[in-house]
């Protein structure tokens, strides 16, 4: 369950005496840069079976 801990402390504020929310550096990471990244990675590698198979993946339309 240590993962699970790690999560919960990225939400946290990194000073919780002062007003609002001050979201740590790893917290901002997590929530916009990971999801980017992630994104990148599964569009090449749709990209990349495309390639190899020859066919087109999303091309929308479908009628």
């Amino acid at each position: 369950m240590e993962i699970l801990s790690w999560l919960q402390n990225l939400g946290a504020d990194a000073n919780a005496v002062a007003p609002g929310f001050q979201a740590r550096s790893m917290y901002v990471f997590m929530c916009i840069a990971l999801p980017v990244a992630m994104g990148l990675v599964v569009g090449m590698g749709l990209r990349l079976i495309e390639r190899m198979f020859g066919i087109e993946l999303g091309r929308g339309g479908g009628h």
